[in-house]
């Protein structure tokens, strides 16, 4: 017998057990003066813990359409469909993993969706941002791409990220977001078409280019692309898809497990002299490394005469304005001057 057919036997079961044993229970509990009501109310609890388990189990068909970016993706295609399930269903296998995917999503949206609305860009493209790096700000592949948007040196610098040994702002989650978007919006241009803009940013617009010249079509489900490249569109649906309806796969998460929102001000700082970046963090009144994880952009102790900026958790800006007065050598702008550029090897 297949999984999703013994799921809800097996379920029912454990519900009659749940029942008989609960009352048996609940009759010896109210006899103890516990209420029977609470009994109840414990068991339908239970019950419903059990659902949600048992959904886990069950292997819900894909979607019959999707669009991503406005557009249709092809469902009713063979070829199209095989390789969207592929991703689909590989990624419904780790659970665990999506469900930091989804804390991380309502962490990052409103940061993401600002710089989206801003630039009048769809929205889906912040499915682009999981596809590359689960939302981890951290992150850096073994190519060496880095950050939320995952760059590489010479394409950051190329689209006007600072990249060096004190600074390097792939890791800025505002900072890097722009420029990717910006990215984005060229390639978008160039092809004429959201799709072909997400697999230049994968493989580079130069492949993407030869593969249109040489094959006369710039249908991207037409095109012969390195599989990777054809994977990461399909990928970035499967995740649209999961995220967009987290429930319906099973992936209940309730709002009190929510990670708190990224939501911070941005200070531009004047360095007059050579500052070492504890006294940063003591002005935002943080321990060091709360101060690092919201400045990642930042990669040395020591921040050299210059002019930079900061994020501050919003709670923190007033004490910071305050404190940040007594730090010798250092103050904050206020005439919009834009951070130094660190473009060191």
């Amino acid at each position: 017998m297949k999984v999703e057919q013994m799921a809800p036997r097996v379920l029912v079961v454990l519900m009659v057990l749940l029942f008989i044993s609960g009352t048996a229970g609940a009759e010896a509990d109210n006899r103890r003066g516990y209420p029977l009501e609470k009994r109840v109310a414990e068991l339908e609890k239970e019950v419903a813990g059990l659902r949600t388990e048992m959904s886990a189990y069950r292997i819900l068909p894909p979607p019959e359409s999707l669009a991503l970016c406005d557009k249709p993706i092809p469902l009713h295609n063979d070829d199209v469909r095989e390789k969207f399930e592929r991703e689909f269903f590989q990624f419904l296998e780790n659970k665990g993993l999506l469900t930091i995917v989804i804390k991380r999503y309502t962490k990052f949206l409103a940061v993401v969706s600002e710089e989206l609305t801003r630039a009048n860009m769809p929205p889906d493209l912040i499915y682009l941002a999981i596809s590359e790096s689960y939302l981890n700000p951290k992150a850096v592949s073994k190519a060496d791409a880095r950050g939320f948007w995952q760059f590489i040196k010479d394409t950051a610098k190329r689209e006007g990220l600072s990249v060096g040994d004190t600074i390097d702002e792939r890791f800025s989650v505002k900072r890097s977001t722009k420029s990717a978007l910006s990215y984005l919006k060229k390639l978008n241009s160039e092809f004429g078409d959201w799709f072909l803009a997400m697999a230049a940013y994968n493989c580079g617009e130069g492949r993407v280019r030869e593969a249109i010249s040489n094959q006369n079509t710039k249908d991207f489900f037409e095109l012969f692309l390195p599989e990777e490249t054809e994977r990461y569109i399909y990928r970035i649906a499967a995740l649209k898809e999961i995220v967009s309806n987290a429930k319906k796969y099973g992936l209940s998460i309730e709002k009190r497990q929510y990670y708190k929102p990224y939501s911070i001000w941005e200070a531009t700082i004047e360095v007059r002299k050579d500052v070492h970046t504890l006294t940063l963090a003591q002005a935002m009144d943080l321990p060091y490394k709360a101060f690092r994880e919201y400045n990642l952009h930042i990669r040395r102790y020591t921040l050299p005469k210059g002019i930079y900026y900061l994020y501050v958790p919003v709670e923190k800006k007033e004490i910071f304005l305050k404190r940040i007065k007594t730090c010798p050598g250092v103050s904050v702008e206020k005439n919009g001057n834009e951070p130094a550029k660190d473009n060191g090897s």
